[in-house]
């Protein structure tokens, strides 16, 4: 089962990608749906592997897996696409 993100909601601390505080979820192979904080969509990921979430490019473009990533002290979730780190996360509606 993967999941589709298809929201998100920011901390008022920022704008990147470690400022995500909530990611609300789609399951492609249920009718389940939900919401995870950062902090569970990286538990989540780091349970069931790079290729259990993904998302949209909200531009047109490519959809992405998502990934654990680090700035050295916060973790948290950024897509990766062709061998690089993408923004569909950032670009996802917010709730």
């Amino acid at each position: 089962m993967a999941l589709k993100c298809v929201a998100r909601r920011m901390a008022s601390s920022g704008n990147g990608h470690e400022h995500i505080a909530y990611l609300w979820w789609e399951s492609d192979s249920s009718s389940a749906a939900g919401c995870y904080t950062r902090d569970q969509m990286v538990a989540y990921v780091k349970q069931n592997g790079n290729a259990s979430v993904w998302s949209p490019d909200q531009k047109g473009g490519k959809s992405a897996w998502v990934h654990r990533a680090t700035n050295g002290t916060v973790e948290y979730v950024q897509t990766y696409a062709d061998g690089r780190w993408s923004n569909n996360l950032l670009s996802l509606p917010t709730q």
